[in-house]
């Protein structure tokens, strides 16, 4: 399993802490704090289902709820959000296949992220995706922790469904837009994994 180099800095930190522990006599204390900064940006392989029909999860971690919206761009949709926990993967992947087509990085605020509704107003990074289906909408969104959204893509990209994104440290929310015609495939509870769990399914 590798590590994010977006850790490297932490992991530094931490061996920092676990190097002054040790001096204290606390070494086996000590390697607490890198084994979890470490532990924390894994970013494991994942197997992608295949299926142009196929929405997967954005993220790992818990879906706070499954409703109907609307979104200026994508149109009548379905919203999931994913919240993750510090033990979640990190590592955010696209849901679908398709050209990214806008990018949006939005200031806010950093309410906790499990509230669901209540992160509205949370800093994002917004990520819209086309394909022949229409458009999937992604956001990255910080929460009380976590204050550090990072993107790996740009406008113009061509991603496979499941291909890396970008992350957010130390615990967050991602929201999938689906785009009408979506089944969804979950229900708030639910836990997923990013990549590899279905989400959404197109109809007809």
């Amino acid at each position: 399993m590798s590590i994010r180099r977006e850790g490297y800095p932490f992991i530094i930190g931490a061996a920092l802490i676990s190097a002054v522990l040790a001096m204290m006599g606390l070494g086996v204390v000590g390697l607490v704090p890198v084994a979890f900064v470490a532990w924390f940006f894994r970013d494991p392989e994942r197997a992608i289902p295949v299926g142009d029909d196929l929405v997967v999860a954005p993220a790992d971690g818990t879906v706070l709820e499954v409703e109907k919206t609307v979104d200026e761009r994508v149109g009548p949709c379905t919203r999931v959000p994913i919240f993750m926990s510090v033990f979640s993967v990190h590592v955010n992947r696209s849901p679908v296949t398709g050209t990214v087509v806008g990018k949006v990085y939005r200031k806010g605020a950093f309410h906790v992220a499990s509230l669901g509704r209540k992160t509205d107003a949370n800093e994002r990074m917004i990520i819209y995706i086309e394909n022949r289906d229409g458009i999937c909408r992604v956001d990255q969104v910080a929460g009380l922790v976590a204050r550090r959204i990072v993107s790996f893509v740009d406008v113009g990209d061509r991603l496979e469904a499941g291909q890396r994104i970008g992350l957010i440290r130390f615990g967050s929310l991602l929201e999938c837009f689906m785009p009408e015609g979506v089944a969804p495939q979950v229900k708030r509870g639910d836990k997923v994994s990013a990549g590899t769990t279905v989400i959404g399914r197109k109809q007809g």
